[in-house]
């Protein structure tokens, strides 16, 4: 199938109405970099009032836990379909569909009695997770080239630096108030600023996919990831040998075999397989995946060893206040990362600059398994591990956007949020029993050789990036290859 592709530098606009209706498509970038900080603000907010939150409702940390994985179950469904009908009906008006649900599960979660009302309104949040995916579909309609780089960029970075403010400005709100319901109303509020955003300073898209909905396709999709998904979100807590894991994994393989083949029967399908199939498309798929390992894998673990007491022959015994601060500047070049990707891509092409990023992420882990000892460079090497988070994080959503069919590309951007998921929620399984299992002598306690061979692994997935990136700049031709 051949894949139509945007090209590289739009031409200058040479009158006065298109101008303008470029000036308006820049502008409208801004408003949706506050939608996407208000995102990430959201992500980072809630982690650390899950204890207050328990304790508010009487319930195990066990029960708590479902509260991250509902939000995660819904985020499976909703994601692709809301991308897919965005494709067909108007990505704004997909948003801000999107925007009001995520209002009333942020609402529901702050007034919420009891905590399966709490699990109900998590479920609703859901469609945050489709937010930027709809709004880099909006900025592909609108802008092309190193704008649409520049623009998509922003958002990443919005969305970083405010998942970094959310996780401070969460245990500051409630030690101002000492009330975790109203701690809660705060992001509510900053939905409700979004949702009059998306009425008012974002514009639709024009490009549309055909309106065709294929109901079976979707079912059998939304019913497969679910059945991924919840046995990745228990498998930290139960193993890999539990019923509740191995069957559901079993349910998934059948139901997306199914699904496949329809899909590769029907003249519309939800999801076009014949694209992801090309070499423009599913490199970029399997890189986003490695980079989800890395990235997502590797986050319980660091917060563990750096608050593991150095008497067990590592760690450095950080309180969870002295974890965020530790971890706070891999964060913030994580969002230096986003905003230079387009730079660095000038230079080396889009390609160039992922893989790039996948190598200074693999340099970054491998650092700490030769060195752990030394806080200070522990702090260094991750915030290096970082900034490649920030150009890959900045470059994989441009790079499956500039791919992918015109008409395809806010379901293309849902997809790639939804593999990375799948591919973080399976290494953080993994990597769970590894911790377990790998434990000092006559304890329970990880040995520090097991941290070892996550990091490594985490290393592992940024050179396997890193090939993919450049594979695929062999594969096909580039946007960058591209000659006017």
């Amino acid at each position: 199938m051949s894949l139509p592709v945007a090209p590289a530098d739009a031409p200058a606009p040479a009158d006065g109405p298109q101008r303008s209706s470029l000036r308006g498509a820049y502008g409208a970038v801004g408003f949706m970099a506050f939608v996407e900080l208000i995102s990430g603000i959201h992500q980072g907010f809630l982690p650390p009032l899950l204890p207050e939150l328990g304790s508010l409702h009487g319930t195990s940390a066990g029960a708590v836990g479902w509260v991250v994985s509902m939000q995660l179950l819904s985020a499976a469904v909703a994601v692709p379909v809301l991308t897919k009908l965005g494709d067909m009906y108007g990505h704004r008006r997909l948003l801000r569909i999107a925007v009001a649900v995520t209002l009333a599960g942020a609402v529901l979660i702050a007034l919420a009695p009891s905590m399966p009302v709490v699990l109900a309104g998590r479920f609703l949040m859901g469609p945050l997770s489709a937010w930027l995916p709809l709004e880099i579909a909006i900025v592909h309609d609108r802008i092309r080239g190193e704008g649409a780089r520049r623009a998509i960029g922003l958002l990443i970075g919005c969305m970083l630096a405010g998942f970094a403010l959310g996780s401070v400005l969460g245990g500051w709100v409630q030690g101002l108030t000492g009330d975790v319901r109203l701690t809660l109303l705060l992001p509510a509020v900053l939905t409700l600023a979004c949702l009059v955003v998306t009425f008012r300073l974002i514009p639709e898209s024009v490009v549309r996919a055909a309106r065709r909905l294929d109901g079976p396709g979707f079912v059998g999709l939304a019913a497969g990831l679910l059945l991924l998904q919840f046995p990745l979100s228990q498998v930290a807590t139960v193993g890999w040998g539990a019923t509740r894991v191995w069957l559901p994994l079993l349910l998934a393989a059948l139901v997306l075999g199914v699904w496949g083949w329809w899909e590769l029967r029907t003249p519309e399908p939800a999801i076009d397989l014949r694209a992801l199939a090309s070499l423009r498309i599913w490199p970029v798929i399997l890189a986003s995946m490695m980079y989800a390992i890395a990235l997502f894998g590797s986050q319980s673990p660091n917060s563990t060893f750096l608050g593991t007491e150095s008497s067990h022959g590592y760690g450095f015994g950080l309180s969870a206040s002295g974890i965020a601060w530790a971890t706070l500047p891999q964060t913030l070049t994580a969002v230096v990362g986003a905003q230079l990707h387009t730079r660095i891509a000038r230079r080396l092409g889009l390609r160039g600059s992922v893989a790039l990023g996948a190598v200074v992420l693999a340099l970054g882990y491998g650092a700490v398994v030769v060195h752990d000892s030394d806080l200070t460079f522990f702090v260094l090497a991750i915030a290096v591990g970082g900034f490649g988070n920030g150009l890959l994080s900045g470059g994989l959503p441009s790079l499956v956007a500039e791919n992918a069919p015109e008409d395809q590309t806010g379901i293309a951007a849902g997809l790639y949020n939804t593999v990375r998921t799948l591919a973080g929620g399976l290494a953080g399984g993994v990597f769970a029993v590894v911790l377990g299992n790998m434990v000092l002598a006559g304890t329970d306690i990880p040995a520090a050789t097991a941290y070892h061979l996550v990091w490594g692994c985490c290393a592992a997935a940024g050179v396997v990036a890193a090939l993919l990136a450049l594979f695929v700049a062999r594969g096909g031709t580039t946007v960058e290859e591209k000659k006017h």
